[in-house]
Formats: structure tokens, C-alpha cells, sequence
């Protein structure tokens, strides 16, 4: 890992937000974004609209950056302008869509928008857990994992031996364990 100590990295980042600093924009949206965007997907099923409201999450919170001073607060506000404004969009959509029928309410219960808020920071942990691994390892890891290939069609497509791609899915695996290992 790069730092030993994450906690004073979101605490200068924190601060260097609420004092308005483009960089440290810069990198929460680099941090967030995908795990905003997938929150959103979740909510609403279509990705170019997700990812949209995830962008919107960050300049409504680059607004109010004199409001939020802590890591803990500038992320809170990200997932709930995201919640509400994809709950917003979903009874938009159902107005436009059902002119007929009343109106209704979004069909997202407490329960269900917890347990999306949950996969979401499980999401956003195995996200910064791979970006921490070696390009090699991260991208073998992505293509056999998350995109669902095979050994032979990863070692087709990158181009290398099939026995270099099992070694490095093994690193791989083996640096993530050590990465998400619970600290005791």
C-alpha cells in the first residue's frame, strides 16, 4: 500500500475540499465515481443515466464544499444526493411513462436501499483493492472475475502463455486476500 496510515489521507483531502482545492476534487471524483455510478445503476437499471447523476452528486457537492469538512461527511452527502436524485428520476420517469395512472411512489423500501448502500461499499472496497494490485495481476484478475472469461480466452485476447495468466490470477488473489484481510 502507498500509505500506511489512510486516515490522514482523507483527512488532508477532506480539508484541502472544504478549503476548495480542484485536486482534491479531483480525486474524490476519481474515487467515487464508479462506486457512485453503480450505487445509481442500482437503483435505476440504466448505466448512462447512472452515471450521469454521479457526476451531478460531485458538482452539487463541489457547491456546498464550505459545508463539508470531513471525509465521513463529504461521502455521506455523495451517496445520499445520489439516492435522491435517482429516486427523483424514477418518479419522473413514472409520471412521463404512466399519464394514465397516478403517480407512484419509487418501489425502494429501507431495507433494500441498506442493503444497496452496502454492496455498494463492498464494491467501492474491491475497487480500490484492485487498483492496488499490478496492471497484469489487475487486468487478468477483471477480465476472469468480473467479465466472466476463461483462462484461454484471457490468454488469447492479452496475448500470453495460458500458464502465465493461472500464475498471475494467483498473485493476484493472493495480494487481494492480503489487501482485504481484517484488521484485528
Amino acid at each position: 500500500m502507498k500509505n500506511s496510515n489512510p486516515f490522514l489521507n482523507q483527512q488532508f483531502l477532506a480539508q484541502a475540499f472544504y478549503k476548495g482545492n480542484e485536486q482534491a476534487l479531483a480525486i474524490l471524483y476519481e474515487e467515487f465515481h464508479p462506486v457512485l455510478s453503480y450505487y445509481a445503476y442500482n437503483i435505476l437499471n440504466n448505466r448512462s443515466i447512472a452515471e450521469e447523476i454521479a457526476c451531478g452528486a460531485f458538482i452539487k457537492s463541489w457547491k456546498m464544499n464550505w459545508k463539508l469538512d470531513t471525509y465521513g461527511a463529504i461521502r455521506a452527502y455523495l451517496y445520499k444526493i445520489v439516492q435522491r436524485d435517482s429516486i427523483a428520476y424514477l418518479r419522473k420517469e413514472r409520471k412521463r411513462s404512466v399519464m394514465h395512472r397516478a403517480a407512484q411512489k419509487p418501489a425502494i423500501t429501507t431495507e433494500k436501499a441498506f442493503e444497496k448502500l452496502v454492496r455498494t461499499e463492498l464494491y467501492h472496497v474491491l475497487y480500490n483493492a484492485l487498483k492496488a494490485l499490478s496492471p497484469g495481476n489487475q487486468k487478468v484478475i477483471t477480465m476472469y472475475f468480473l467479465e466472466d472469461k476463461n483462462t484461454n480466452e484471457i490468454a488469447r485476447e492479452l496475448n500470453l502463455h495460458p500458464s502465465t495468466v493461472k500464475t498471475q490470477k494467483s498473485r493476484g488473489l493472493e495480494a487481494l486476500r492480503k489487501l482485504l484481510q481484517p484488521i484485528t
